[in-house]
């Protein structure tokens, strides 16, 4: 499989990727992940906004109509004409992804996912509308057919009985590599970006490069954007070359107050040629804050797309 493929380059450059991804000699840099060269690479109808809706806007359409992560939500985001729709993705047994908002514990219909088949969650159980758990695949289908909203892809830091663990890291890193395998194999690498957990533990000692690292290849691979949701100094995130930095509006400015944590504001990561995405941008006067910065952030993400949208203009 295409993975394994990668899985053993990282290997070779290991060492240079915990050192900052320094090495003139990157074996990865001719990969493209799975080969389908007739497949045509569609690109997304310009929105005119960079609005992220937080699980497709759920939180404001009405949890049981619209789920957390379910089409119905996806299509909320989609009316909107938001930019993006952010939804959480895993990995199944049968390498498949599923598209789901896991519960504590990472439980999906009291399931693991990583040990059960896609077929198996759906069996489990349904969404509070009625709706069978989506895959990656039954997304991608609809935001290509709507041709204007892109998906933005959150890979989990997966635990294990609340402790990061080897087996759920690797669920974690495998669900981002096995995801780009799908977007290559439908043409939708320009409708399809990752945001990715901070975690800085590697995933194991046979792949000695953390979740992050292993996110960023897989997606950088298919000529797919990847940020890292991490909170750091933005020198580390140029040192580590990660060109995108998503972070909460907890560390910088929320619920009206200032916060500049560690001494970093939002343009601290401008001036840092960084592309700066905030995400849980909720109150009105939270989102008068990072709308008088639109012009020079990537992204804002929201559980209220349509308030956002509103302000936009």
């Amino acid at each position: 499989m295409e993975y394994r493929k990668m899985f053993m380059l990282f290997a070779l450059v290991a060492a240079g990727l915990t050192a900052g991804c320094s090495d003139d000699e990157d074996p990865l840099k001719d990969w493209t992940g799975p080969s389908n060269p007739d497949t045509e690479i569609k690109t997304p109808a310009e929105v005119g906004n960079r609005v992220v809706a937080h699980r497709g806007g759920s939180a404001e359409a009405g949890t049981k109509q619209y789920p957390d992560n379910s089409v119905a939500a996806l299509n909320y985001a989609i009316g909107l004409n938001c930019y993006a729709s952010e939804c959480d993705i895993y990995l199944t047994r049968d390498n498949d992804i599923v598209v789901a908002h896991a519960a504590a514990g990472c439980y999906i219909n009291n399931l693991k996912p990583w040990e059960h088949t896609l077929a198996e969650l759906r069996a489990a159980g349904t969404l509070p509308n009625g709706e069978q758990l989506p895959s990656l695949s039954d997304f991608i289908d609809i935001v290509l057919e709507a041709g204007t909203t892109r998906l933005w892809l959150d890979v989990k830091n997966i635990t294990i009985d609340g402790k990061s663990t080897e087996a759920g890291r690797e669920a974690s890193a495998r669900a981002c590599e096995r995801a780009c395998e799908i977007i290559k194999e439908k043409g939708a690498q320009n409708f399809c970006e990752f945001i990715v957990t901070g975690n800085s533990t590697n995933v194991s000692p046979s792949s000695p490069v953390t979740i992050w690292q292993r996110s960023f290849a897989a997606a950088g691979a298919i000529g797919s954007n990847a940020g890292w949701m991490s909170f750091r100094n933005p020198a580390n995130y140029i040192s580590y070359g990660y060109p995108w930095a998503n972070i909460s509006t907890e560390y910088l400015y929320y619920e009206g107050k200032t916060i500049n944590k560690n001494g970093y504001s939002v343009q601290s990561f401008l001036d840092a040629k960084l592309k700066l995405s905030v995400y849980n941008a909720d109150t009105d006067v939270d989102m008068e804050y990072y709308l008088a910065y639109k012009d020079k952030l990537y992204a804002i993400c929201t559980n209220y797309p349509r308030k956002l949208l509103e302000k936009w203009n």
